[in-house]
């Protein structure tokens, strides 16, 4: 790899905030000595570019033009929705009779989109306040997620009937991996490139908060039909999130922007391994 590569970031930001997990990555790039920019279009002069825009949908005519010769990741992966990904979504009319849950179609909860459309008018910034604060006592009358929480709910006849025709939310079957001690289970498969690594997360809230996370653990086999959806939707880096039942994966998440929840990331031999993943791109 030549000390004169440039690896081009687009970014909806000028620069790339700390909590991002290629924040991380730019850093141990530098520390090898190849040059890294972050802005909203690519460097003509760019080696290897790198989309990263946190926001659920892209449009491709919208996006900054790489230059010829460029290898462009996750160049490929406009849609990222619920609607797009699902595996375990339930309709009204299905014959689901297990627990379901909630969620926004918007990755994140919704919330990178939800920040940029509050700043269209003050108006607009109100009611979403407001609506936002009638939630936490009851969402079912606010008919409005809380932010940051999806409603685990025991079937679907406990669903109200807004929910199925808000094309903002989908309900799926409620699958959580289950421990003998009684936790709750989420794995993680992250990857750049040829370099992975996965991950069990065991808490004691069903949604597996870090908050209520007891412990984790990491292994290496990866499922198989995961790999497959990871070409299918052309990504090149990203975080899925799943859970497994009876040797099978269910998909939950696909996430292109992944985070690093606290801490230097630069000092996981795990993200240090992650950074290693530019090079099958040079």
């Amino acid at each position: 790899m030549s000390r004169d590569t440039l690896i081009s970031v687009s970014n909806l930001t000028p620069h790339m905030p700390e909590h991002y997990m290629l924040s991380a990555l730019m850093r141990l790039w530098r520390e090898k000595g190849f040059q890294v920019e972050c802005a909203d279009t690519y460097s003509h002069d760019a080696d290897v570019c790198i989309l990263h825009h946190d926001q659920t949908r892209l449009n491709r005519s919208a996006l900054a033009n790489a230059p010829d010769g460029a290898a462009v990741l996750n160049g490929n992966v406009l849609d990222i929705s619920k609607t797009y990904i699902s595996v375990l979504r339930t309709s009204e009319g299905d014959d689901w009779n297990g627990p379901v849950i909630v969620k926004t179609d918007l990755n994140h909860f919704g919330f990178p989109e939800g920040a940029r459309s509050e700043q269209s008018g003050l108006m607009s910034a109100l009611c979403g306040k407001l609506r936002r604060r009638l939630s936490h006592r009851s969402w079912r009358l606010a008919r409005q997620l809380p932010p940051g929480h999806y409603p685990v709910l025991q079937c679907k006849d406990d669903v109200p009937s807004w929910v199925w025709k808000d094309e903002s939310l989908i309900v799926e079957k409620f699958l959580p991996e289950r421990t003998e001690d009684g936790l709750y289970g989420v794995r993680g498969w992250i990857f750049f490139g040829d370099k992975e690594y996965a991950y069990r997360n065991l808490a004691t809230d069903p949604l597996v908060k870090v908050a209520t996370t007891q412990r984790h653990e990491f292994f290496s086999d990866i499922p198989e039909n995961l790999r497959v959806i990871r070409e299918k939707m052309g990504f090149d880096y990203g975080k899925f999130d799943y859970v497994e039942h009876d040797g099978k994966a269910f998909l939950l998440d696909a996430n292109k922007t992944p985070s690093f929840g606290h801490g230097d990331a630069t000092d996981s031999p795990r993200v240090r391994l992650l950074a290693e993943g530019i090079e099958a791109y040079l």
